[in-house]
């Protein structure tokens, strides 16, 4: 590989690393609304900014599955397996909340989102 081939690997590299630190920044925000929402959950506004934030959410989850649909990320194959089966589950925990609304189910939604937010900035700091 000559060096103008690795400038480009590591400028693209570069690119999708930082697209992932801000899916995971997205998560990290997410999942503070998501608990915002939970720990006001008898609020009068509460459906309309759980719906929102769902939305957000469900969004960024979509994001993701783009990016690993277009092979744009630079994790090992078994990470971007595992990202795509956890977006396709958290597909269906915002599902679960947008139809039957509760603080536990939402409480298993801010779990997962939390969980990838730190496994993504983890990776990206390896990487």
């Amino acid at each position: 590989m000559n060096s103008e081939q690795q400038i480009r690997q590591a400028r693209y590299r570069i690119h999708h690393a930082d697209v992932m630190m801000g899916e995971a920044a997205q998560l990290d925000a997410i999942a503070a609304q998501l608990m915002a929402v939970q720990r006001q959950w008898n609020d009068p506004g509460r459906e309309a900014h759980l719906a929102a934030v769902l939305a957000t959410s469900r969004a960024v989850w979509h994001g993701i599955q783009i990016a690993l649909a277009e092979d744009a990320l630079v994790f090992p194959l078994e990470v971007r397996q595992n990202l795509l089966i956890l977006s396709v589950y958290a597909d269906s925990k915002i599902s679960a909340c947008e139809l039957a609304p509760s603080a536990d189910t939402l409480g298993s939604l801010i779990a997962l989102t939390h969980t990838l937010a730190g496994s993504l900035k983890e990776w990206r700091e390896a990487a």
